[in-house]
């Protein structure tokens, strides 16, 4: 069966690098958390991986503690039911997450490509292909995204290479200008905007290979990608960066590199096929949770369910979903984070490490 399917460790390593990539690759100073000083950024990435680094830790735990087990059957060996809980918070967030990448690609399309017309027809065809690509399971995801992982590499390269004769080094003002503070609420803005966490604590145990390792060169690739785009948008840019919606997309269209002009059209195509794949995956993730804890022959109309649900929400309330991540406060945003992160991994594991040691005593 294919809820069975193993994929590779690197292939887990391609769909959760891509996945967080794109959230980069959208990174709009219009957020709640924008900065006002260029250097800051450079701090803020670091800050960023400290902090996702501690919303990790419940994956340490379970990983240790369960290595065969995602966070639904972990907290199966406590409750039925708390297993059911769990289950359906994921895949909420999963679909809510979704609903915002569909949000965030439909305003991209709506003020970039396509001011002037309806994004209507973008949207449905854009969820009509995710739910497909869906349906088709993880091994294909995760195939596609290691193909979609070294276009997008590739494409950055010839952008940086392109903005290299723009650096300038006047560009970057003194970091802490203001003090740590705004790099610190800034980093921890960026760490709660890592979903890829909860997907880790599924897909850990469908991949074959050392999660330990794949994890570090996640880590280590997020924080060196973050640190070079940033370098050579604010280095090509500088203050300018600040006034854009979309900087990195502003870097694009200035780029020239040889007889090579219009990457902003290569990186178009990069930012609509990543969040293809994204809502794919998160689509393909909700569904696979309400099979193992509900029908598991329904998981093509669980797809189907949360497709319709997306399109119909973003159609007709999408503003109300893009002023979760530009008008709510960070606290808010970040509570809601962490009770998907934190909270409920750390009540799993915390009840089925106690019902497994009361088994224990009682059998010795």
């Amino acid at each position: 069966m294919e809820k069975s399917t193993k994929i590779s460790i690197w292939q887990l390593f391609s769909i959760v690098l891509l996945s967080r990539l794109l959230t980069l690759l959208t990174y709009t100073p219009v957020g709640a958390e924008g900065l006002e000083h260029t250097s800051d950024y450079f701090a803020a990435v670091g800050f960023a991986v400290l902090f996702i680094l501690l919303f990790s830790l419940p994956l340490v735990w379970q990983r240790k503690a369960f290595p065969t087990l995602d966070i639904v059957d972990v907290a199966y060996c406590a409750s039925p039911l708390l297993s059911k809980g769990t289950a359906l918070c994921l895949a909420f967030f999963f679909t809510f997450n979704a609903l915002t990448t569909l949000g965030k690609l439909e305003w991209f399309v709506g003020t970039i490509i396509f001011p002037e017309n309806s994004s209507f027809l973008f949207v449905l065809i854009c969820v009509i292909a995710a739910c497909y690509a869906a349906t088709l399971g993880l091994e294909a995801i995760g195939r596609a995204s290691g193909i979609s992982l070294a276009v997008f590499c590739a494409s950055f390269i010839f952008i940086m290479l392109a903005m290299a004769e723009r650096i300038d080094f006047l560009n970057f003002s003194p970091m802490f200008y203001d003090g740590v503070q705004p790099s610190l609420k800034a980093g921890l803005d960026a760490a709660s905007r890592t979903v890829e966490i909860a997907v880790l604590s599924v897909l850990m145990p469908r991949a074959s290979g050392k999660p330990g390792k794949m994890y570090a060169a996640w880590i280590l690739s997020l924080g060196g990608g973050m640190l070079l785009v940033f370098f050579f948008v604010l280095g090509g840019l500088g203050d300018f960066v600040l006034s854009q919606l979309f900087p990195i997309h502003a870097m694009a269209e200035l780029s020239q590199f040889s007889v090579f002009q219009r990457f902003d059209v290569l990186l178009t195509g990069v930012w609509i096929l990543t969040a293809f794949i994204k809502i794919s995956l998160l689509l393909y993730l909700q569904a696979m949770l309400l099979q193992k804890s509900f029908s598991a022959k329904w998981k093509n109309l669980y797809i189907l369910a949360a497709g319709i649900l997306i399109f119909v929400v973003q159609i007709l309330f999408g503003g109300v979903f893009s002023e979760f991540f530009f008008g709510t406060a960070l606290w808010e945003r970040m509570l809601f984070f962490a009770v998907f992160t934190l909270v409920i991994p750390i009540i799993a594991l915390t009840a089925a490490t106690l019902k497994r040691k009361r088994a224990h005593e009682k059998n010795s």
